[in-house]
């Protein structure tokens, strides 16, 4: 009989994590189920194109100031988040839209996927 160390019960057990989440990972994309990260760009997207476009600046510095804060609740740098939303807002000013996922449609295309 073989005695498996902890370190090998770890790695067995690590790589079946990784599987699943793969498996799950895959099972999602097929199924076309967005996820919580797509919700959150389609969101981050659309409160900072539609204030920009209505010309509502106050609106969005209040957005952007709760987003903060709350991050920083979370406990990360209040400067780095700063830096952060205005690369991000730079971004977008200038035109830019975050990269989709390949298999997804480009906005507008209301055909709803099989």
């Amino acid at each position: 009989m073989t005695d498996e160390t902890n370190e090998e019960r770890r790695r067995r057990r690590l790589e079946k994590q990784r599987l699943r989440q793969e498996a799950l990972r895959e099972k999602k994309k097929k199924e076309r189920t967005p996820g919580r990260d797509d919700f959150a760009r389609e969101l981050l997207h659309f409160a900072i194109t539609e204030n920009l476009n209505h010309g509502r600046e106050q609106e969005l510095n209040n957005l952007i100031e709760n987003l903060i804060t709350r991050l920083v609740a979370r406990g990360f740098k209040r400067s780095e988040c700063e830096r952060v939303i205005v690369e991000i807002m730079d971004r977008y000013e200038a035109g830019w839209r975050f990269q989709r996922k390949i298999w997804t449609k480009p906005p507008g295309d209301t055909e709803e996927a099989d």
